[in-house]
Parts: C-alpha cells; sequence; structure tokens
C-alpha cells in the first residue's frame, strides 16, 4: 500500500486493526455481496418469470443484456466521478439508486420496465466496486490488506449464493418477486448501514481539500488512533490526462499480448454471463423444478469462489497464462458434457465445474494483464482488458436467448459457448507465448 505523495501516513498504514478499520472493511464486503444478490437476482426469478409472462427467450435475452450493458456504462463513466467528488459520496449514490431499482424491479409490468431497471442496477454495480475495492485498502493495514480486497472480490460470489437460497425459499409460495424484494430490502439496509459509519476517503480528502477537510480529516485520524494535524498539506498537482498510455498498450511490443488478452476477456465475459443469467432456466428446461434449479445456484456460486481461491495456487506453481488456458478448455470440456447429459447429478456437476473454470480462467487473465504491463501503463491495461470484455458480457446472454428462440435446444448452443472456451484458450496462451519470463511468471493476486 503506497504512500500518498503528500506525506502524510495513510490510515490502517502499519499497527494493529483498529474496530473502526474492522467496521469499514465489513461495509464494503456488505456492499459488494448485495451487488452479487442484486445482479443474479433475475436469473433466479427467471424460470416462473419467463412462464408467467410468456417471454419468449430472445427478448429475455436483452433484458439480461441490459444489465451488463449498465455495468459497462458504470464502470465507465460513472466509477471515475469517485476522484472528483469522493468515494463515499459514489458509493452512497450507487447503493441508494441501486436499492431502488431494485425496488422497481420488485414492481414491473412488462419487459420493457425490466429493461430499464435492469440498466440502472448494472450501471450502479459497474459504479461501485473500484470505489469499494480502494476503500478497502485505504483502511486497511498492510498485513491484511490483500485479504480483506480479497474478501471483498467473494462478496460478489456470497451475494449469488444467498440469492440462489432465498430464490429456493420464497419462490413456491411467494412467486418470483419475492426474490427482487429480498434483495431490494437487504441493499437498503447495507445503504442504510453505509450511510450511518463509512467515512470518505481521508486520501481523496488530501487531494481535493473540498470545505471543512481539515475537519473531516482529523475527525477520522483521531477514530483510527492517529494524532489531529494542524494544517493540510500541499494540494497535490493534478495529473494531465493523455493518450499516452493508450498507446502503449497498443505499441508494436505490446499490440499482439495486448489484443489476445482482449480476446480471452471477451470470451471469459460471454461465457460467465451466460451461464450466470441462462443457468436456472436452462435447468428448468432439463426438467428441474424452479425450486430445485435455484438451489443448484448455490451450488454452483460456491464452486466460482473456490475457482477464484484455486486460481492464485494453481498460477504461481505453472504460470498464470498456462493455468488460465487450462481453464478454458476445461470449461470447454464442462459446457460440452453438459450439452449431451440428461441425468440430473451430473448436470449439477457438470454446472459447478462450468463455474469453477470459467471464474478461474478470470481471476488468471487479470494475474497475467496485471503483471505483463509494466506500473505506468497496468492500469490502462487492465482496465481496457477488463473493459472490452464486458462487451462480451452484453453479447453472451443476448446469442442465447436468440438461439434458443430459433429452436435451438442445449445440445447445439451449448457447444457455440464451449467453442468461445477453446478460442480464449488459445488467446491467453497465444498472449504470453514467447513474451519475456517476468510477464509469463505471474504471481496471485486478488480480482474479481
Amino acid at each position: 500500500m503506497a504512500a500518498p505523495t503528500s506525506g502524510v501516513k495513510p490510515i490502517g498504514q502499519d499497527g494493529p486493526l483498529t474496530l473502526w478499520q474492522v467496521i469499514v472493511v465489513a461495509l464494503c464486503v456488505m456492499g459488494n455481496i448485495s451487488d452479487g444478490l442484486d445482479t443474479t437476482s433475475i436469473a433466479y426469478a427467471a424460470p416462473a418469470l419467463l412462464r408467467e409472462w410468456s417471454i419468449a427467450p430472445e427478448a429475455f435475452g436483452i433484458v439480461l443484456s441490459a444489465g451488463a450493458f449498465g455495468m459497462l456504462v458504470g464502470a465507465i463513466f460513472v466509477a471515475p466521478q469517485a476522484d472528483k467528488v469522493g468515494r463515499r459520496t459514489v458509493i452512497l449514490a450507487a447503493m441508494t439508486v441501486s436499492s431502488l431499482g431494485m425496488f422497481g424491479l420488485t414492481f414491473s409490468q412488462n419487459i420493457v420496465q425490466l429493461m430499464i431497471f435492469r440498466f440502472i442496477v448494472g450501471s450502479c454495480v459497474g459504479a461501485l466496486l473500484p470505489s469499494l475495492s480502494i476503500m478497502v485498502v485505504e483502511f486497511s493495514n498492510e498485513k491484511r490488506g490483500n485479504l480483506f480486497l480479497a474478501l471483498v472480490h467473494i462478496g460478489f460470489a456470497i451475494g449469488a449464493i444467498l440469492g440462489a437460497a432465498i430464490g429456493a425459499a420464497v419462490i413456491d409460495e411467494y412467486g418470483w418477486r419475492a426474490i427482487f424484494l429480498s434483495a431490494a430490502i437487504l441493499g437498503s439496509v447495507t445503504t442504510i448501514a453505509c450511510y450511518i459509519a463509512l467515512p470518505e476517503s481521508v486520501n481523496f480528502l488530501i487531494a481535493r481539500q473540498p470545505p471543512n477537510a481539515l475537519a473531516r480529516i482529523n475527525k477520522l485520524r483521531q477514530r483510527f488512533g492517529q494524532t489531529p494535524l494542524t494544517e493540510l498539506p500541499p494540494r497535490p498537482q493534478a495529473k494531465v490526462r493523455t493518450f499516452s498510455t493508450v498507446a502503449a498498450i497498443l505499441s508494436p511490443e505490446l499490440r499482439r499480448a495486448t489484443l489476445l488478452l482482449w480476446v480471452a476477456s471477451f470470451m471469459r465475459f460471454f461465457i460467465s454471463y451466460f451461464l450466470s443469467g441462462w443457468k436456472p432456466q436452462v435447468l428448468v428446461m432439463a426438467g428441474f423444478a424452479d425450486r430445485s434449479a435455484i438451489a443448484v445456484g448455490m451450488a454452483t456460486s460456491a464452486a466460482a469462489s473456490v475457482g477464484v481461491l484455486c486460481m492464485g495456487l494453481f498460477a504461481a506453481k505453472i504460470g498464470a497464462a498456462r493455468a488460465t488456458a487450462i481453464m478454458f478448455g476445461g470449461c470447454a470440456a464442462a459446457l460440452l458434457g453438459f450439452a449431451f447429459t440428461e441425468a440430473s447429478i451430473p448436470l449439477v456437476m457438470l454446472a459447478a465445474a462450468c463455474m469453477f473454470t470459467i471464474e478461474a480462467a478470470f481471476t488468471g487473465i487479470i494475474i497475467t494483464s496485471t503483471r505483463f504491463y509494466s506500473v505506468e501503463n497496468r492500469s490502462t491495461g487492465l482496465g481496457f482488458t477488463v473493459g472490452i470484455g464486458r462487451i462480451g458480457a452484453i453479447v453472451g446472454p443476448y446469442v442465447a436467448g436468440a438461439l434458443m428462440g430459433m429452436g435451438w435446444d442445449r445440445s447445439t448452443y451449448f457447444p457455440v459457448y464451449a467453442t468461445a472456451a477453446i478460442i480464449g484458450a488459445i488467446a491467453i496462451f497465444a498472449s504470453m507465448y514467447r513474451q519475456p519470463p517476468k510477464a509469463r511468471e505471474a504471481q496471485p493476486v486478488s480480482a474479481h
């Protein structure tokens, strides 16, 4: 955790954790759990919703893609505003609007309203993750910062597990609206807790120096056991933003690897958001009851969490690019197996294998990108890798809905996604082929 250029000692840089640091980290984890629940609730509501409203698969694919498009918009246009108005401000605004959006989904009366509220919720989810991650880093100590950051990212999967548990408990008796209502209530409670206890980033207050900045900083420093400041440090000089870093990651020596990383990221999002959005409905079409299909979501979300953790260890042993290619290959095999399997238990195991491998692959892409680019280009390189990938999150669910609408069954459209996994495996392996050893020897990092 680098010290700020102001020379002021960061809160929590060293020393034991205080109660307030634990509270801040816990609130950020709760925020991402709520995000996970908000994002995946539509998938658990899908079987009953499609049946009740007689929605065509291709139309519902657009609803799923609206949420993914919102995430892209939130990440690109909303999240950067935290540097101008503050981390706390963006977090509270996004959580408030997301909760209202979930209430909107609860009382939606047609598919257009579903699309609008899915886009709103998605944009809030896309805006939240960067600020939540930065807050955790700034309020953790050096020893536990990476662990707490990992907890924030795993919180999204916990939210998906919670969504499956809620869905299985309420779908039969109360219907699909109860899933959205539960997510809205949890999001509202988390938002209120953050309004009460979540502080503003000290680094932001020092960098931007808004009105009453010194008093706000000293209040926080006293809360965290540090001596007050007598005056504000010199305001850091604002950096001039240029396109030089974008040009750098597309320079002749980096262009091939950069473009191949984008391909791998696109394929991961293409597959992952298809699985996340359509898996319960696909299981219902395979003969599962609504409640059983939703319950499978708990197992597959847990498998995804384990995959994220395992990739860190796997990458350290054989290299991130090679490990990621293996996971893509495993995902292709699991998708093909799912396409041609009829028995219930093997279907559940294959669904878990799909989520384990594709989420492990994403962690591998993050590790590879983070270690490949230099410090000067790392944020841009990683940002574009994830940003380009999110286009796949928009396309993946829509393609599945379109293929189902054309009358394709599981044995014909699942191989399409298996092919995408094979392309991802080739791309990630080729991206690091003949690269300098340092670029290929990735160490584990935490990322969602």
